[in-house]
């Protein structure tokens, strides 16, 4: 029988061998002479007494009843591999189904006979607070209503209340975050120590681990200090401060409230193992500072800062006085269940004697469940007994998991970690049994995880023929339309145009009218009522408020501005009749040329007389006075006013048709195709200005050029050869009118339709704008909160084995590993973790030449490694029954290199399974050794130490009192407090 894993045989108690003689006598006489010796020589000694002898273990030497008594470890290692079917290995000679049976109950009967053979035991070893229970103690003792300090050991953050639902029952939507990359802030100017690490196969609260080197004592005496001077450690945020620290009464007994406050808090901060010695010396301390002129507040801080930093504060220690025992349970209960100190009740108990009592303690168990502090015992064990913290270091190669990291502050492991601690809390909080742990019918599942779960994780593809034939059809109705357009228009205007030729040729015979002047205007303006009318369709849209009265548009604090015009301007006129009611303004613009930014030119009213406004996007701007000009307008004038702008540079003003003072040139500004619009009604910011100016305007006009003096003079007096519109309007007849119209309305309906004519798309921008709204998709599931009740339709999933968490994290970048992931398995699941592998064993290779290769026959060579062989016959079956997952917990059928995934194996030696589903079903028949071994891992983690050889009993007992309630979590829960070992504090 070669064993597989180390049986330490060096840690054989010293029982004296009148002791072993004595007790011997609880074993069968025949158990070792009769038996064991003859079984051992048949099945084991050859790997394990000749020549060289596996696992470090010689049964040759083990020669009679006593000697194997005297080594209560060697016997529970046995157990242990004959349980599981690891010894005999695979090639050697197998023990029949009832000599197992008779070997298991003789070893367990010699286990139980060499447990009783220690007596008593050893306390256990004075534990330090870890740094989750500092924080939840302090949280407590101060009332604070923050964090100390971050704590990114807590992986799961629970909105609301449901752990402590009276229906007993998870609601089917819950709000839950992972903030443990980016924890919450705690305190101003407070800086925890660090983090606590986990020990190899336990917690981070085993006694062991919690040592405290010099450095370390100093950091906590700079914590205690640094809490209470922190600003936040104030009223607001410490719900004990009007009971410790604010200053009492001024008729008080300041000694005795300082005795009374320090009494209450030193029994709670030091768990009702303060004296009075102890607080009278804290209350002689506080007394000298204050005769010292220090704040009353401040010598508490004080007193508290230094309480802090006290051995009695930092450790949970033992003690051989009886009366001290029931605060040591109440500490345990505590710290195993709410993580932090004891409450007032719990210590009302101890100090009367009451708390150890059955009933009592029952009753109490009950009580610690319901409360909400009940969070921090499911903050603290499900995520270290699963390993989950290794999730929050895993970063798959991006070009195998490209999503996976898509949102750097919010990666999928804050989804995918939160997914079996909610299954935990589900099952506690319904009181489920352990084995819904491995295969529930039900899960929590945000919207991201049933994506990553069920999609193949590939943005739409666009259907690029049909973007082609579509950008085809777009492109022939787009042309039609356009076509139909400029029939339209053309339609249009030969028909306005014929009634604008009968008007000129009238015009042109009127004997008594001057030769009319032909001005060609590039666009007008006639305000009747309809903005958007105007000879080139220049339309306008209104900024503030417009209203027309008398046939004039009104501008006061708004104004008009074209679309931007298709052409440059550098010559240019602007002409405006309008009527300014109030003269006093201290200014505004009435039409000007808009150009990019803030730069435009402007006729200005105001003060009385016509000015010229230029002002750049520099923030350069000007009012230019025409030299010469006066201030003779009027309130109410009508006034006809012209602005030309020549390409030299020169500007000249003109009234009613008359040159308006002299002309300046200041150069030539050209605004630009596209990018420039006509403006009317412009705020004018002159100093101590800031006005609109008020004006009614009744047309206006924009020439592409610079008009000569008679050509303005002709515009002014009615001369120019230019028919306006609403002359043109009159002059139609009924049918014209109604031809017109109709024209129009087709016009109207065309330019609409061809607005709403899509342009051609590029498939690859196409693809670009799916893939971007894919992903934003995927970034906005990644930082959801909301998690949902799932039905577990797929048998695949589910349960704290198959999810994407677990195996995430027992994944490497490029690749799974199985060993990693039956590692897991044998250490989490069944509480068997495997010996570290050799040092001289080779590692395996992740590159090699026959690149189509599967794991499963990568590792087979690697077996073939006499040193690698036993432990690979126990882990190989359990990691490669998850292979059909990928590095992120994604199903896959096959390798990347088109091999199919082999996920057979056997499960024990015995429990065949050819897949995950059988796998999982394997396990549940085992659900008694599934149930030891989360006995095992609670029990280890309520004591805060490793267990011995000799706890294996204690596991056992519990195994039996809660198989009869079907192995439910709180049944587990319960019978883990109510052991002797956890009542005592047995070591």
């Amino acid at each position: 029988m070669a064993f597989t894993r180390t049986l330490a045989v060096g840690h054989c108690l010293p029982i004296a061998l009148v002791t072993l003689a004595t007790v011997s006598a609880s074993v069968r006489a025949d158990d070792f002479d009769g038996y064991l010796k003859t079984l051992f020589a048949e099945k084991c000694v050859r790997c394990h007494g000749g020549k060289e002898v596996n696992g470090k273990v010689n049964l040759q030497q083990v020669a009679s009843e006593r000697q194997l008594l005297g080594k209560p470890e060697l016997i529970s290692d046995i157990i242990g591999v004959v349980d599981s079917n690891d010894m005999p290995p695979e090639g050697e000679p197998q023990i029949s189904k009832p000599d197992r049976a008779r070997l298991l109950t003789i070893l367990r009967r010699m286990l139980r006979t060499a447990a009783r053979a220690q007596g008593n035991r050893k306390p256990v070893a004075i534990r330090r607070l870890n740094r989750l229970q500092y924080n939840n103690t302090l949280k407590d003792l101060f009332g604070l209503k923050r964090d100390v300090f971050p704590v990114p050991e807590k992986l799961m953050t629970r909105a609301g209340n449901y752990l402590v639902s009276k229906s007993g029952k998870m609601p089917d939507r819950v709000t839950v975050a992972s903030h443990s990359l980016a924890p919450k802030a705690g305190l101003r100017d407070v800086r925890a120590f660090p983090k606590d690490l986990r020990a190899s196969h336990g917690f981070d609260n085993q006694a062991n681990q919690l040592t405290l080197s010099p450095l370390l004592l100093d950091a906590f005496l700079r914590l205690s200090v640094s809490i209470v001077k922190s600003p936040d450690f104030t009223r607001e945020n410490v719900g004990m401060w009007d009971d410790f620290f604010a200053e009492p009464s001024g008729d008080a007994d300041r000694e005795l409230v300082i005795r009374q406050r320090l009494d209450r808090f030193l029994h709670r901060a030091f768990r009702g193992l303060a004296d009075d010695v102890t607080r009278d010396r804290y209350a002689a301390y506080v007394t000298a500072k204050l005769k010292q002129g220090v704040p009353f507040t401040d010598c508490m801080k004080k007193a508290a800062s230094a309480a802090l930093s006290s051995p009695l504060f930092l450790y949970r220690s033992t003690t051989v006085n009886d009366q001290d025992r029931q605060f040591e349970l109440a500490s345990r209960l505590s710290y195993f269940l709410w993580n932090s100190c004891p409450d007032d009740e719990l210590l009302r108990l101890a100090k009367r004697g009451e708390l150890a009592r059955p009933v009592t303690l029952n009753r109490t168990i009950d009580r610690m469940l319901a409360d909400r502090k009940i969070s921090r015992f499911l903050d603290a064990f499900p995520s270290q007994w699963m390993q989950l913290e290794n999730l929050l270091a895993v970063t798959p190669d991006p070009k195998k998991s490209r999503y996976f990291q898509l949102d750097r502050k919010y990666p999928a492991s804050l989804q995918m970690v939160l997914e079996p601690l909610l299954l935990f809390d589900a099952v506690f909080v319904e009181d489920r049994r352990l084995i819904e742990l491995i295969s529930p019918t039900f899960g929590f599942q945000s919207e991201f995880l049933k994506t990553w779960y069920t999609s193949d994780l590939t943005p739409p593809r666009v259907d690029v023929r049909r973007i082609v034939e579509e950008g085809r059809m777009n492109d022939i109705r787009r042309r039609k339309l356009q076509g139909s357009i400029k029939q339209t228009e053309t339609e249009r205007d030969e028909l306005l145009q014929s009634v604008r030729s009968k008007l000129l040729a009238a015009r042109k015979k009127d004997p008594e009218a001057a030769k009319p002047v032909d001005l060609k205007p590039y666009a007008a303006w006639e305000f009747n009522g309809d903005l958007k009318e105007s000879v080139r369709s220049l339309e306008l849209q209104a900024r503030g408020k417009v209203e027309f009265q008398d046939g004039m548009v009104v501008l006061n604090r708004s104004f008009l501005i074209s679309k931007p015009l298709p052409i440059d301007l550098k010559a240019k006129s602007l002409e405006v009749w309008c009527q300014v009611s109030d003269l006093n303004q201290r200014g505004g613009g009435v039409m000007g040329i808009q150009g990019p930014g803030d730069f435009f030119d402007t006729i200005v009213l105001g003060e009385r007389k016509p000015r010229h406004w230029i002002s750049g996007s520099n923030g350069f701007s000007r009012t230019d006075d025409f030299a010469g000009s006066t201030p003779e307008t009027k309130a109410g004038e009508m006034l006809h006013l012209a602005m030309v702008y020549t390409k030299d540079g020169t500007t000249t003003l003109y009234r009613d048709g008359k040159p308006y003072g002299k002309p300046f040139r200041k150069g030539a500004a050209t605004f630009p195709r596209d990018r420039s619009s006509v403006i009317f009604g412009l705020r004018h910011l002159p100093p101590g200005g800031n006005r609109h100016l008020a004006v009614r305007i009744d047309k206006a006009r924009l020439y592409d050029r610079d008009l000569t003096a008679s050509e303005v003079a002709a515009s002014a007096t009615g001369n120019g050869l230019y028919i306006a519109q609403k002359d043109v309007d009159a002059a139609l007849t009924a049918d014209q009118k109604a031809r017109r119209n109709e024209l129009t309305k087709s016009l109207t309906r065309y330019q609409a339709e061809l607005k709403k004519v899509p342009p051609r798309r590029d498939p690859n921008k196409a693809q670009q704008a799916v893939n971007k709204r894919y992903e934003d998709g995927i970034r906005r599931k990644l930082r959801s909160q909301v998690f949902d009740r799932v039905p577990a339709d797929d048998p695949r999933y589910g349960g704290v084995i198959t999810n994407a968490a677990v195996l995430s994290m027992t994944s490497g970048p490029r690749r799974t590993h199985p060993i990693s992931r039956g590692a897991w398995i044998i250490e989490v699941i069944f509480n068997d973790p495997p010996p570290p592998p050799p040092n001289d064993v080779p590692p395996l290779k992740e590159e090699d030449d026959g690149k189509n290769l599967t794991p499963r026959q990568r590792f087979a060579a690697h077996r073939e490694n006499p040193s690698c062989a036993g432990c690979h016959s126990r882990l190989d079956p359990l990691g490669f029954a998850l292979e059909n997952f990928d590095i992120t917990g994604r199903w896959r059928d096959k390798y990347e290199n088109g091999q199919k995934v082999d996920a057979s194996g056997a499960l024990l030696r015995k429990h065949d399974f050819d897949g995950i589903v059988r796998f999982k079903s394997a396990l549940v028949q085992e659900e008694r050794r599934f149930a030891k071994a989360f006995v095992s891992h609670m029990l280890r983690f309520a004591l805060a130490r490793e267990l011995s050889a000799t706890d294996t009993i204690t596991v056992d007992e519990i195994v039996e009192k809660t198989q009869q309630d079907h192995f439910k979590m709180k049944s587990v829960i319960r019978q883990v407090i109510l052991s002797k070992d956890f009542v005592e504090g047995r070591n």
